[in-house]
């Protein structure tokens, strides 16, 4: 990368990371304040409402924006007509929610679904605005503005769910928050971004790029699947109920996983998808993003799973408990789908596709299978086939660089060994920490909490003073290095 490149690049991440850390401490205090406010069935008609919310999102998006970022240029014409097939496939999409709602809900044999899929569907006539106004910002990586829209969007949604929840709204306070934090954030993205939408297409244009699009629709439909084989199987075989624990599961465990994961991959999408035609540059980036990744990966993901018993009676409360042994499972499948986000990024910019939509086919189909047949064994079965699954799916992504890029099983190891070697020391000081600790409190206690997360900081230190790892001295580098950089860009 040119040096400018790369400090934009810093740059767009260092504002991603922040939005996080703000968005999701206020998504985690709320969590907690609506977890007391409402019960598992709110939370499980809400996850049942997302998994048809969530298709139709992937079928509007139709892989038509990200061709803003990853084409080299682009006119105003083709913009126009970018969002006008986006608005008609929004406004489609729409349609179909409406009049399908009473079909899902008979499908999972709960018709509350029916009215919450029918007014969360109004998010759709304003995601296209929303949609193609972050592209624009994204292909000026201008992900400051990205990452302020985005916390002003769960501000938005955060507050409207906990005043609703407080008024006894119940379940419709998470679909409250979910229409007021869209509009809010269409509007900043839309006055900083500087468009101006506008009804116009052209055939020539839209045919020019419907091949990209189209296939980064189809990895979006398969990831739509993949994230939600899980909740569809429970809703249909188990309950709400049910359906409820492992939804404060999967989301307690990926509370900053996806976001993190989004929001590199978006700035690393932009930078890699301007340097594409040098993979030398692009494999020496990608190593050190591997490598920075799995130095927070792993101790996260082990934290959590020791963590994991008091956190969840701490935060949430006694009636949470069955959530504990599914969070700490999948952990598991966190840590996997963490130390291959940083390939996602190079795919798409590099356009290796149809490969990692093979990839997905087959995690798919074993996904799904593992499920079917572990279901009988309740949310923890499933969070195991989760498990399993995720890691067939790092040996598929892996392939599919290792053979297009010249990525060897050596360079990946490199990245991961430092990283492995402090995670089996965390363990082992975690491990031994826990079983002292049970014999005079309970492992749901806040003595517990700060006893593991005592053990945790020790873990790391002792692992740090025994290989004294070159890599968490450059990553608290380049951190250092960013703030300074962004606090003197802000000033000036």
């Amino acid at each position: 990368m040119s040096n400018n490149l790369k400090e934009k690049t810093k740059i767009a991440v260092f504002w991603n990371i922040l939005n996080i850390l703000f968005s999701k401490s206020s998504r985690l205090i709320t969590s907690i304040i609506l977890a007391r406010l409402l019960f598992p069935e709110d939370f499980g008609l809400y996850g049942v409402a997302l998994i048809i919310i969530r298709l139709g999102r992937r079928i509007s998006k139709f892989g038509i924006s990200t061709v803003l970022v990853q084409k080299d240029d682009i006119t105003k014409p083709e913009i126009d007509t970018i969002f006008t097939v986006s608005f008609g496939l929004n406004l489609l999409v729409f349609f179909i929610l409406i009049a399908g709602a009473p079909w899902f809900a008979q499908f999972v044999h709960n018709h509350a679904v029916t009215n919450l899929i029918k007014v969360i569907a109004i998010t759709f006539i304003f995601n296209t605005f929303l949609m193609v106004a972050e592209s624009i910002l994204k292909r000026k990586l201008d992900f400051k503005h990205i990452s302020l829209g985005r916390s002003a969007r769960s501000m938005a949604n955060y507050l409207t769910a906990i005043i609703m929840a407080v008024l006894g709204f119940g379940v419709w306070s998470l679909i409250g928050g979910e229409v007021a934090a869209i509009v809010i954030n269409m509007a900043y993205a839309l006055y900083f971004s500087h468009y101006v939408p506008r009804l116009y297409y052209k055939h020539a244009i839209f045919k020019k790029l419907y091949s990209y699009g189209m296939r980064v629709s189809l990895v979006d439909y398969l990831n739509y699947f993949i994230n939600n084989i899980d909740y569809l199987l429970i809703g249909r075989y188990l309950n709400m109920q049910a359906l409820g624990y492992y939804e404060r599961a999967f989301n307690l465990m990926s509370l900053t996983r996806r976001q993190v994961d989004r929001s590199m991959n978006e700035a690393l999408f932009s930078a890699f998808s301007k340097i594409k035609d040098d993979r030398e540059r692009i494999v020496r980036n990608l190593k050190q993003i591997l490598n920075y990744t799995a130095l927070i990966a792993y101790p996260v993901s082990i934290g959590i799973i020791f963590l994991a018993p008091s956190l969840v009676y701490i935060l949430y409360g006694p009636k949470w408990l069955p959530t504990i042994q599914p969070l700490q499972i999948m952990s598991i499948s966190g840590l996997f789908q963490t130390i291959i986000t940083g390939f996602f990024s190079v795919i798409f910019a590099l356009d290796f596709l149809t490969d990692r939509i093979k990839a997905q086919v087959v995690y798919l189909v074993l996904l799904t299978i593992t499920i079917y047949f572990l279901i009988p064994h309740g949310i923890n079965g499933v969070a195991w086939a989760v498990v399993f699954s995720s890691l067939i799916y790092v040996f598929l992504i892996l392939r599919i660089i290792r053979i297009r890029l010249s990525f060897s099983w050596a360079d990946f190891w490199e990245t991961q060994k430092a990283p492995l070697l402090y995670g089996l020391i965390q363990i082992c000081i975690s491990w031994i920490a826990f079983k002292i600790g049970l014999k005079y409190v309970k492992a749901t206690s806040i003595p517990m909490f700060f006893i593991m997360g005592t053990a945790t900081i020790i873990a790391l230190l002792t692992a740090h003073i025994i290989f004294r790892d070159q890599g968490y001295r450059q990553l608290f580098g380049e951190i250092s290095h960013v703030l300074t950089k962004n606090r003197r860009h802000t000033k000036g």
